[in-house]
Order: C-alpha cells, then structure tokens, then sequence
C-alpha cells in the first residue's frame, strides 16, 4: 500500500482488527483546524455500475437485529469539528447498496437504510451515542420507555419488515459510569498521501480509523400495519412483551477525515 503511513502501532487496524490500540482514559480527537470532515468504509469493496461487486463480508458495514444480517457496500459519513482537541467526535453516516443475506453466501434480499442515516457520537473513551433523527417518531420500548427513531431498515421482499433503530448509549452501562474505558469503538490514526502541499507539507494527512463494535442494541420491529416481519421468531415475542429486542450489532470500520487538514485521536 504505497500511499498509506502507519501511525504509531496501526498495523493492527487496517487489518481491520485494531489489537492493542483500546480505548484508554484522557484521550481526546484532535483537529488541526476547524472544518468539515468526510467519512467513508475503511478498504471498502469498490461498487461500479452495471457490474457486481466482490462478495466480501469483512470490508463490508454488517447490521444484525434478531434473524436479519444487513450487509452494506459503501458508507459516507459527514460531520463538522472545531479546531483543538475535543473528548467526543459527531457523525452522520448514510450506508447504501445494502442488503438482507439469510445465508452465508450472496445471496440476498434489497434492504434500505434511511436516507438521513445515523447519527453518532464518538466518546474518546471508546463509548457512542446513537442520536434521534428530530423527525418526531418516537417508539415504547420496554419498561414504558419511549425512544425517539435514530435510524430504520426497511427490506424489500412481497412483505416489507421495518427494524427500528432508536436513541440510545453504548454500552449502557456508559449512562451511569462515563469514564470507564469502553470498545464499542475503538480508535486508531492512518496517514495517507495527499498531494494538496499547501495543507500538508509532507504530502501525508492523518485520518482517524474507528472500529465500530456496537453489542446489545435496542431495535423493534415496526408494528403490523407499519411493517411485516412477521416471518422473524422475535415478531410475536416482541409484541407480547411490548418492547423490543435488545440484541443488536453493528460491526464496521469506518475512516473518517478532516477536508482542510488532520484528524486524530490522542
């Protein structure tokens, strides 16, 4: 890999495993100045028109609520920091070319992730916050808590299943004890070459790499007459007990960069 840089012990991250490089206290993401920053899949597999693209789960964004493994190509993520350091980093992150695959080749169901994506929040600590889209949807999950619409998937088959996504900190363990260090996401820097020397002399910029391990999710399948997931063992379960599962993951690496300059985390 001719224009990549390893910074400090990154080796393990692009091999998308990230090994010793956890979350540890006092960290902060660094900016070296103000801007916006632009993300998109860390080695994501290239996907061009009229041709199908390579079958390969690993540099792949994978969602998992119940039976539903939702593998998606391609993520852009956009977001806008201050110059300095900062204990959190905030993104909007949109996945497209998804879809639902029952099995463990490529076979697979046209799924959708909302047009607004997700929002999160990056804790230097290694733990996030999914945020609510201000649309105003709002869903009861259990023990009469009401949680405002984060993000949805919808797949596409003779019955369309809606997978809610709403509001919530990970782990959740994180909402009463902060600063504890976490890997819901863990952090790592890269360098690649830049051949803009006005804004970096020494034709590299420093990207930050984020391992996203999400574990024990809220989701809910959307109410019959809103969706059809019937066909998911969890349907009537969930509908039972007036809540929703709180069993899924989000498994991806992202790399994420400041267009005018650096961004790391230290």
């Amino acid at each position: 890999m001719r224009n990549v840089r390893l910074v400090g012990g990154l080796a393990a991250a692009v091999c998308v495993l990230a090994v010793g490089a956890a979350p540890a206290m006092a960290h902060q993401f660094v900016a070296s100045k103000a801007g916006k920053t632009v993300g998109k899949g860390f080695e994501e597999i290239p996907v061009v028109a009229g041709e199908t693209p390579e079958f390969e789960p690993a540099r792949m964004q994978e969602w998992k609520f119940g039976n539903f493994k939702i593998l998606c190509y391609k993520a852009a993520g956009a977001g806008e920091v201050t110059a300095g350091g900062s204990e959190t980093f905030r993104t909007t992150t949109k996945y497209s070319k998804c879809g639902w695959y029952p099995e463990k080749n490529s076979l697979h169901v046209a799924a959708t992730f909302s047009k607004t994506g997700i929002t999160v929040i990056y804790h230097a600590n290694g733990y996030t916050e999914a945020v609510g889209n201000g649309e105003g949807e709002t869903y009861e999950f259990k023990k009469a808590e009401v949680l405002e619409t984060a993000a949805y998937i919808k797949i596409s088959s003779t019955k369309l299943c809606k997978i809610i996504i709403p509001e919530q900190t990970i782990p959740v363990r994180a909402v009463k004890v902060p600063n504890e260090e976490y890997s819901a996401a863990v952090f790592s820097n890269i360098e690649r070459e830049n051949a803009n020397l006005k804004l970096f002399p020494s034709g590299f910029q420093k990207r930050l790499v984020i391992v996203n391990e999400f574990n024990a999710m809220k989701f809910k399948y959307a109410p019959e007459g809103e969706s059809q997931c019937a066909s998911a063992p969890e349907f009537e379960k969930q509908t039972e007990e007036g809540g929703g599962g709180q069993t899924g993951q989000y498994r991806g690496t992202l790399e994420e960069r400041l267009v005018p300059g650096d961004l790391t985390w230290e």
